[in-house]
């Protein structure tokens, strides 16, 4: 049975800045909020052993997981506990510090709103004999300004607010048991600084490119493209609804 964690230790401070005092995990998004729509992702697709970080501060996500979230968890026949984080962890120092049997472990960022098979990252992982493994999609990024390209200082080629595609990070990992292994407990510890860690250790970081339906979720902005994006893909999203069968 895999583990995952959901990370929502953070302040939220860029969400409150534009919506108010509530944490982006309890925000909602047609009518669900975040943090319901990762656990019954989770459990749609037999993670049956979930762990939600959580600042100590941060009393009505407690409460919420405490409440709610574990009569959902409950209801799945599923295990659900927080790892309460009493300083910052950082994006992934968390993961360093949960106690779980399971080898690999699934972390999956609460602000991200996405139908990734994620029994399907977990298994690639395995397969691949990895430390660590990095969901990436492709997003397509207008430029507002004309493109010059130059070669020996002559302009080759003038591209009038071109479209670029760039290869991001889907804010979703599978660590195995040696990578948490390199995250000192109860230290705080971003992604960059754990990918450069196990980089340099020779260790094995694999990419599992995905085109799945993919929202960052961080603002007021933000979560009005996301309820257009759920609204566009309202049959995969529902699915997860669920919470108790596969996609």
């Amino acid at each position: 049975m895999y583990t995952a964690i959901i990370m929502a230790g953070g302040r939220s401070e860029r969400m409150r800045s534009t919506t108010g005092p509530t944490h982006k995990a309890l925000m909602s998004v047609l009518s669900v909020p975040m943090m319901e729509r990762n656990l019954l992702a989770l459990f749609a697709q037999g993670f049956r052993d979930v762990i939600v970080a959580a600042n100590s501060q941060e009393h009505d996500i407690l409460d919420y997981v405490n409440g709610r979230a574990t009569r959902l968890a409950d209801g799945c026949g599923a295990s659900l506990r927080c790892c309460i984080e009493r300083y910052p962890l950082g994006t992934i120092g968390a993961a360093g510090t949960v106690q779980c049997d399971s080898d690999p472990l699934l972390v999956v960022n609460v602000d991200n709103l996405t139908t990734l098979d994620l029994r399907a990252f977990v298994d690639h992982h395995v397969k691949e004999q990895a430390a660590l493994s990095i969901a990436t999609h492709v997003e397509l990024f207008p430029i507002p300004f004309g493109e010059v390209l130059v070669r020996d200082g002559l302009v080759a080629e003038y591209r009038e607010k071109p479209t670029i595609s760039i290869r991001l990070s889907s804010g979703t990992y599978v660590l195995s048991r040696g990578a948490r292994a390199c995250i000192a407990k109860d230290c705080r510890m971003d992604v960059p600084g754990l990918f450069a860690l196990l980089r340099e250790r020779g260790e094995r970081i694999v990419s599992y490119g995905h085109s799945a339906p993919w929202i960052d979720v961080n603002d007021a902005a933000s979560l009005e493209r996301a309820e257009k994006l759920l609204g566009q893909h309202s049959s995969e999203f529902g699915r997860l609804l669920s919470g108790t069968g596969p996609v």
